[in-house]
């Protein structure tokens, strides 16, 4: 017999995620039709939610300015790939028993790729359903989603990503619990590179007598960041393009704007070269991640705890200004590269009659 308590000892002790809760259907009854599992799922009886661990040291040379592929790689795309890999393993777990199950994408910004759909039919959903893999992973018992919208959980803090598993099986929901992470410092903000997170507006929704709530967020300023287009942020975007200024707290795109930007750019950047073809986290989440990590860690509400440096850091993170590196008077619109061979005495050359 199938039993909560039984998939996830399985789910723990087998797959080795590090945490998982389940939440019935219907804590989804006020989900909007393009993100109900409903319209995934229609038999769906419980929504089961797992995570898995970004281990901390991913943060260390973003932090402080000296490795940023750890955070990409092991915080983020592979993560992701080893949270599929998880998900098909409990449902195949969970198929053992005569109930049907499928495991959910990542990738939450999905609908946002490709050509339009049509317009769907009066009371249909749209094309693409995305469940909101952070609210699930709250209304499964796991944790809280902070003010930056990052979720929250006792043992890691924002250090996670989220696993999700559709299934027909009716199961035991856990508890939700709400507002005993966040204290609403707003460090995540503050300290966000874009800019991307209100101090001020906030987005919620109220279940079963709790309220979830974040900051609002401009996605545009996000994924300029998240893409590396942040001088702030990394030295890629600032290395190739040394004369540009793109202040990304100043801009007002749009996601997918920030989306096709950065796949444009990405073949001009030798780190990002064989990266291009699929999401990359450049920004290292400098507010709504590591702000948050060590606030928390500060106030002793991560019990996943480190014997040297107890807080990740008190020092400022690293940071490049987001002014060019050289003027117009050095290059005149010409060229500006102190290390190419074909331009003799390139300085010298700016202030002549041959401009």
């Amino acid at each position: 017999m199938l039993t909560a308590e039984r998939l996830k000892e399985f789910a723990l002790n087998e797959v080795r995620v590090d945490k998982i809760g389940i939440a019935n259907i219907e804590r989804f009854a006020q989900a909007p039709p393009d993100m109900h599992p409903l319209n995934i799922m229609p038999n769906a009886r419980s929504v089961v939610v797992f995570i898995k661990r970004i281990v901390r040291g991913t943060y260390r040379g973003i932090d402080e300015g000296t490795h940023w592929p750890s955070y990409s790689i092991f915080g983020y795309a592979h993560l992701n790939r080893m949270l599929g890999s998880s998900a098909y393993k409990i449902a195949r777990f969970i198929e053992r028993f005569g109930y049907e199950a499928t495991g959910l994408s990542g990738a939450a910004a999905s609908r946002e790729i490709g050509v339009r759909g049509p317009r769907p039919a009066p009371g249909k959903p749209a094309r693409e359903v995305v469940l909101h893999h952070r609210i699930a992973a709250t209304l499964a018992g796991l944790g809280e989603i902070g003010w930056s919208k990052v979720f929250l959980t006792e043992e890691f803090g924002p250090r996670q990503r989220i696993g999700v598993v559709l299934t027909e099986a009716e199961l035991e929901p856990d508890p939700i619990r709400t507002g005993h992470l966040c204290d609403r410092c707003k460090r995540c903000a503050k300290e966000c590179p874009a800019g991307a997170i209100s101090t001020e507006r906030s987005v919620g929704i109220e279940v079963e007598g709790h309220r979830i709530e974040w900051g609002d967020l401009d996605l545009g300023k996000c994924k300029l960041t998240h893409f590396g287009l942040n001088k702030r942020s990394s030295p890629f975007f600032a290395k190739r393009f040394p004369g540009l200024s793109l202040p990304v707290s100043e801009q007002e795109v749009t996601w997918r704007e920030a989306w096709d930007l950065g796949y444009a750019l990405f073949p001009t950047m030798p780190a990002f070269q064989s990266l291009a073809a699929h999401p990359i986290a450049i920004c290292g989440a400098r507010g709504c991640i590591q702000g948050c990590m060590k606030h928390l860690e500060k106030r002793g509400k991560v019990k996943n705890r480190f014997r040297t440096r107890p807080v990740f850091s008190e020092a400022e993170p690293w940071c490049l200004p987001e002014t060019p590196a050289h003027t117009f008077a050095e290059h005149h619109g010409f060229i500006y590269d102190p290390e190419v061979d074909e331009v003799e005495d390139v300085e010298s050359q700016a202030g002549s009659s041959w401009y």
